[in-house]
């Protein structure tokens, strides 16, 4: 009987340590609001989160924005307050940076998304995504 209980249990910690290694996320996908992706080729070519105020950044919400494919094309965010001028803000650090962006305080509503700056004029972008402050 103690056979079978180590065998169970010895299956049981394999599977909790399996399961917790699919739920390492990044410093900025862990505080995020909320997050869009473009795919390019099939593979993650970047991410931008939205970030609520939360205190810090002088109490500003902010982007951060990814560059996940070693391309040599640039990321950028596409992005509406309040349904005002669309704004961009790009991140041509190179395959692997991060750069962030702070927006503003108060409440605000916000529509964003994640484009590949495609020098072939074909700039690929993820969905529109809408979040707040």
């Amino acid at each position: 009987m103690n056979r079978l209980l180590d065998r169970v249990l010895a299956v049981a910690g394999v599977f909790v340590l399996a399961m917790g290694g699919l739920f390492v996320l990044s410093p900025a996908a862990l505080a995020a609001s909320s997050n869009a992706i473009v795919y390019t080729d099939g593979t993650r070519a970047g991410e931008v989160w939205f970030n609520r105020s939360n205190g810090t950044r002088g109490n500003r919400a902010w982007f951060d924005l990814y560059d996940a494919k070693c391309d040599k094309h640039s990321v950028y965010v596409e992005y509406s307050i309040n349904n005002g001028a669309d704004e961009r803000k790009k991140n041509d650090g190179g395959c692997g940076t991060t750069r962030g962006f702070n927006l503003r305080t108060g409440y605000f509503a916000i529509v964003y998304r994640v484009c590949v700056d495609d020098t072939f004029g074909n700039h690929p972008c993820s969905g529109w995504r809408s979040d707040h402050n």
